[in-house]
């Protein structure tokens, strides 16, 4: 089968007047189709208009970058809070330990936050008497009074952290920790004695707005 040629000649175009005269009108120039097409190729060849992709609303956006942050909780592992609270926690950072029942007896080890590199981390205090991941018994916990008993937030078989601060703010750093431990923690939970004085403690099962160094 022959194929058609892609330039073709068109015949003068004649045109007839009212008073029966005719005229020919010059031919055409030829059409050139294979150059249509390959103008028309940087475009897919089609003949429909591009479509402009539409953009993502601000409701889509706002919960992609919801997605987003929940994935990068999920994957460091602590718990996010706003900016100022943690700028507030690492300036004045409460007490903060993490316990645990072992076989029975109540477990112990402080944590506290380190600088490191361009951010802070937490990591947990080792004493020299102590094992290597920094636990050791906490016998003298009855003695503390704990209003509610911090025990009955305890499981076994997991750990949970506490934060403290004191209730009486006699010093300026004596409000900064406690504004942090609230605001970084979350509300006092209950209140104990140490050394003739009161703590607000607050039980979280994790530690809030900086890594743990690895």
């Amino acid at each position: 089968m022959t194929s058609l040629p892609l330039i073709q000649k068109l015949s003068p175009v004649i045109t007839r007047f009212p008073d029966g005269t005719t005229r020919a009108s010059a031919p055409l120039r030829p059409v050139v189709l294979i150059a249509g097409c390959i103008a028309l190729a940087s475009a897919g060849c089609s003949l429909h208009p591009a479509v402009k992709p539409v953009p993502p609303t601000q409701q889509q956006l706002q919960a992609y970058a919801n997605e987003q942050t929940a994935l990068r909780d999920e994957a460091s592992g602590y718990d996010e809070a706003p900016r100022e609270y943690c700028d507030q926690l690492a300036a004045a950072t409460p007490g903060v330990e993490e316990l645990r029942i072992n076989h029975g007896v109540v477990e112990s080890r402080q944590w506290t936050l380190v600088a490191n590199g361009s951010t802070r981390h937490w990591v947990f205090v080792r004493p020299v008497d102590s094992a290597a991941d920094g636990w050791a018994p906490k016998p003298g916990l009855d003695n503390l009074d704990f209003q509610p008993p911090v025990e009955a937030a305890l499981t076994p078989g997991s750990s949970h952290f506490i934060a403290y601060a004191p209730m009486e703010r006699d010093t300026l750093e004596d409000s900064q920790r406690s504004a942090a431990a609230r605001e970084a923690f979350g509300v006092a939970q209950g209140e104990f004695t140490w050394r003739g004085r009161k703590y607000s403690y607050t039980v979280t099962p994790g530690l809030p707005c900086f890594p743990v160094l690895q």
